[in-house]
């Protein structure tokens, strides 16, 4: 629903998921059953020889916005059912990772982990090092966890089990409708606020000194 949508190109959709080990083999049924393709290691090393520059180490700009079963064709992944979406398991959080990274396409990274504690740190990484101030996202019904979660993420926007791509531009949230989303200090922006015309105007204010007589 959220990065399947415009084929993944909003930025607040989601790049990577983390999920515990104790509900990873029924996460990933799930993800099958709504047709996403999640790769094996083979999968995985045939894509990023596609679609991965060599120099930069980054997916190339003709990526960007493309179908997941066009891209899966062209890296010559197959399925039994039409692809929606590309989930690539990885461990690895660090910069030379393209897959650790943003993904302006219908691509997502899976990280396994082994518990809340862990999960949660590795979403701050994975912020710290390409996307730092922008949107984390949390499904769960535990309160305390999600308490947590908030106070420790680096960024402007965190959801509640809600899909990112439509709830971080303000169309299913409370947030400001709008496609230009600030960063805050965080990511070397002035407003952590989603942007709109208010944040470009000029309001001048008059004021005047109390009391000059009695200076």
């Amino acid at each position: 629903m959220s990065k399947s949508f415009d084929n993944g190109v909003i930025c607040c959709s989601e790049h990577n998921l983390v999920v515990v080990q104790s509900c990873a083999q029924a996460f990933r049924a799930a993800l099958e059953q709504h047709g996403a393709a999640v790769l094996s290691e083979q999968e995985t090393a045939a894509f990023l020889n596609v679609m991965v520059d060599p120099v930069s180490n980054r997916f190339k700009p003709h990526v960007n916005g493309q179908l997941a079963a066009d891209l899966a064709a062209q890296a010559g992944i197959p399925r039994p059912y039409p692809i929606k979406l590309l989930v690539i398991p990885t461990g690895e959080v660090h910069q030379n990772n393209p897959l650790a990274l943003e993904k302006l396409a219908p691509i997502l990274s899976l990280f396994t982990v082994a518990d809340e504690r862990a999960g949660i740190q590795v979403c701050q990484e994975l912020l710290a090092i390409d996307g730092l101030g922008h949107t984390a996202i949390i499904y769960t019904d535990n309160a305390p966890l999600i308490e947590s979660f908030t106070a420790r993420m680096p960024a402007s926007r965190i959801l509640v089990n809600a899909p990112g791509a439509q709830a971080g531009i303000g169309m299913t949230s409370g947030l400001i409708p709008s496609l230009t989303l600030g960063c805050g200090t965080f990511g070397g922006t002035s407003t952590t606020d989603n942007v709109t015309y208010s944040h470009l105007l000029n309001v001048p204010r008059s004021n005047t000194w109390p009391n000059r007589g009695s200076i």
